[in-house]
């Protein structure tokens, strides 16, 4: 069992401040899906993610904050984390060169910087479903369908938000998926003006973890899987940050916010590999359908036309 107690000395942030709203240009198209104490809020035009959790007055993520890939939780395809050197060669031997992302690699796809283009909610307000195309326009050059859905079910006290990431080919082609959630590591208060209560800690039993990659710093080989607690993988409260993709992750990994609240993350069964980046602002748990760097090091999925990757994610939580 690994626990992300990297930070003892922090607390909550003693000077009220305001934290991020959903942004106006957002708002127009955003979508509120709401239970009993709970309301979540869907963003169509920011990546077809979801902006916002608040369970019982308590936000759950890093609201917007400028960087695309460091809030909310949204959805990664057609690949998951990182490829290297921004370029991929796809099944008929065509080499594509994507913008660079995060120093000369691309990272998390294409699907997280688009659009919707259809959107639907239920008559109740507790589902709603987001469509967008994974196209050259979109930044993909070969022509895909992306579906998000999302349902809540339960309470304030014990509940459930299911989110679901459907990717279908309409060309024979290579893909990833996966979710990047970034949950806050101490909770907003109902007015979202002061952090409260405990820092979260993460807890998860991972068999392994691929091994640091020196000649890429950030990426990782495929073949060379380390034990999880032995391998150099840094040990809680040594102050180094995780950026680390975790395998044989068998039980739903857990976070804690003291007595407040437990989130736990489930998983669909196309899911191989979880990364975990544990800034000190942030807690962001990632299921993959893959390594990361699949188009290059192997793990990406082929789907013919017509063929679907569903990459289901069930956050449920317990006060």
């Amino acid at each position: 069992m690994i626990r992300s107690a990297r930070h003892p000395h922090l607390a909550p942030a003693s000077t009220p401040e305001s934290y991020p709203q959903i942004p106006e240009y957002l708002q127009s198209s955003a979508i509120t899906l709401g239970v009993d104490g709970v309301s979540v809020t869907l963003l169509p035009d920011a990546g077809l993610r979801v902006g916002s959790v608040v369970v019982a007055g308590r936000e759950l993520l890093v609201r917007e904050n400028g960087h695309p890939a460091t809030w909310g939780i949204f959805p990664m395809a057609p690949w998951a984390g990182r490829m290297a050197n921004a370029t991929f060669t796809d099944l008929a031997g065509t080499t594509h060169q994507f913008p660079p992302t995060w120093g000369d690699h691309a990272f998390h796809g294409r699907l997280y910087q688009s659009s919707a283009n259809e959107q639907s909610i239920s008559g109740d307000g507790t589902s709603a479903v987001m469509y967008a195309p994974l196209d050259r326009a979109a930044g993909w050059p070969l022509n895909a369908r992306a579906e998000v859905s999302a349902a809540l079910s339960g309470n304030a006290t014990a509940g459930a938000l299911t989110i679901t990431l459907t990717i279908t080919a309409e060309v024979e082609q290579l893909v990833t998926a996966g979710w990047h959630p970034c949950f806050r590591r101490f909770l907003l208060d109902a007015n979202l003006r002061s952090e409260i209560g405990t820092e979260g800690v993460l807890s998860f039993a991972p068999s392994g973890v691929l091994a640091r990659d020196a000649a890429m710093p950030g990426l990782h080989l495929v073949d060379a899987v380390q034990p999880a607690v032995d391998g150099g993988i840094a040990a809680p409260g040594s102050g180094a940050t995780w950026d680390d993709p975790f395998v044989g992750v068998t039980a739903p990994p857990q976070i804690a916010w003291g007595d407040a609240l437990t989130l736990t993350l489930t998983a669909g069964p196309a899911v191989t590999h979880w990364m975990v980046y544990d800034p000190d602002d942030a807690l962001c748990v990632e299921p993959q359908v893959g390594p990361p760097d699949a188009f290059h090091r192997g793990g990406a999925i082929k789907l013919k036309a017509g063929e679907s990757l569903s990459v289901p994610l069930v956050l449920s939580w317990s006060a």
